[in-house]
């Protein structure tokens, strides 16, 4: 149930960053294959404004964090959460440095950090602060990419994209 909604978030991002590199470099960029700069946005928004609206935004609205998550936040500390983004395809432990810290600096019980593709969480046990889940969704942007350029695509399992919703999702 949960896959089928995350894929149509992912095929609604494929959209949106066709828009904002043209088809080509999105290809690129989904893959791993760039790492995005001003100069290849075709409107010049900034790569990280552009993760944090097209990638991150939709899957935390969807996980469950749509009333305390602002959309222009990088780094934001909503309550009980602490969350670092980076731009797409850039050092994830630049963000999860900065998770960390400001897990520390909120005594925040629980952090999230992501480029929008992988996803790193973190938990308090005590006064320290542990990555207790990763989770990686490109192969399934990938799975959307190829089958919106060649009309088929080698499908991924539906099961780790469940666990991330699991995992990632915010307890009400």
């Amino acid at each position: 149930m949960h896959a089928a909604e995350m894929r149509s978030l992912m095929k609604d991002a494929l959209a949106e960053l066709d828009t904002s590199f043209g088809r080509y470099d999105s290809g690129r960029v989904i893959s791993g294959n760039k790492v995005p700069s001003y100069k290849d946005v075709i409107d010049r928004e900034d790569p990280l404004r552009l993760t944090q609206r097209v990638l991150v935004n939709p899957v935390m609205e969807y996980l469950g964090y749509a009333r305390l998550f602002s959309g222009d936040v990088f780094e934001g500390r909503i309550p009980g959460v602490s969350i670092a983004t980076v731009s797409m395809n850039s050092m994830l432990s630049s963000a999860s440095a900065r998770m960390l810290l400001a897990m520390n600096a909120d005594e925040s019980p629980k952090g999230i950090a992501t480029d929008g593709f992988r996803w790193v969480m973190a938990v308090r046990h005590g006064s320290v602060n542990r990555i207790c889940a990763m989770s990686d969704l490109r192969p399934y942007y990938i799975e959307i990419l190829d089958r919106d350029r060649f009309r088929q695509a080698e499908y991924e399992d539906d099961t780790h994209l469940d666990q991330f919703v699991q995992i990632f999702s915010n307890p009400r």
